[in-house]
C-alpha cells in the first residue's frame, strides 16, 4: 500500500511541475493534456486517472497552496504580522514553483484573492475584541486595506527585499493603521 501512495504521490509531482513548466510559457487555455504528458513522460490515461483536464489540475495546485495558508492561518494570531509574514513565506518555500508561476508570474490572480478571503473572518474577530472602538465596516475597510496591501508587499518584494526588512515595514504600517481605532 505505501509504495501505491509514493507511487501516486510521484506521478501527481511529476505531472504538476510538468504542468508549471508549460505554465511559465503560455495560459492554462493554451496547454493540452498531451503536451503535460509529453512532458512527464506519461500516458494520457495516467494523467486522466488523476485529474479530468488541465484546469482541474490547475484548481489542485491552487488548492494546496490555499490548504498550506490555511493551515499557517490557525497557528497565528491575528494581530501577529510577523507570524503572518512568515508563515507566507514559509508557504512560497514549501511551494516554489507554484507560487513562482501562479502568483508571482501572475497565472492565477485569482489565488491572492482567496488568500485575502481565507484570512478575513479571523483576522476581523481578532480585530473586533481589540479595537472596540471600530465599526463592522470599518473593521472590513481596514482588512482589505491591509491584506491588498500586505499581500502586494510580499508578492511584489519577494525577490526585492528581506524578510526582515518586509516584517518590519509592515508592522509599521499596521501599527500605524490600527493605532486609529484604540
Amino acid at each position: 500500500m505505501r509504495k501505491s501512495d509514493a507511487r501516486v504521490r510521484y506521478t501527481q509531482r511529476v505531472i504538476k511541475e510538468s504542468f508549471l513548466s508549460l505554465l511559465r510559457e503560455k495560459p492554462v487555455n493554451k496547454i493540452t493534456v498531451k503536451e503535460v504528458c509529453e512532458l512527464a513522460e506519461l500516458n494520457r490515461a495516467t494523467f486522466y486517472a488523476h485529474y479530468s483536464d488541465c484546469f482541474a489540475l490547475m484548481e489542485s495546485i491552487e488548492q494546496e497552496l490555499l490548504d498550506a495558508f490555511g493551515e499557517s492561518l490557525r497557528l497565528i494570531d491575528g494581530f501577529d504580522v510577523s507570524a503572518l509574514i512568515a508563515a507566507l513565506y514559509a508557504m512560497v518555500e514549501q511551494h516554489g514553483d507554484a507560487c513562482r508561476v501562479l502568483i508571482f508570474g501572475g497565472a492565477s490572480p485569482s489565488v491572492l484573492g482567496r488568500m485575502i478571503d481565507l484570512a478575513r473572518p479571523s483576522s476581523i474577530a481578532a480585530w473586533k475584541h481589540q479595537l472596540h472602538h471600530a465599526s463592522e465596516a470599518e473593521l472590513e475597510m481596514l482588512y482589505t486595506h491591509l491584506s491588498n496591501g500586505l499581500m502586494n508587499v510580499v508578492v511584489g518584494g519577494y525577490d526585492k527585499y528581506s524578510r526582515e526588512e518586509v516584517i518590519s515595514f509592515v508592522n509599521r504600517i499596521v501599527k500605524s493603521s490600527l493605532s486609529l481605532f484604540r
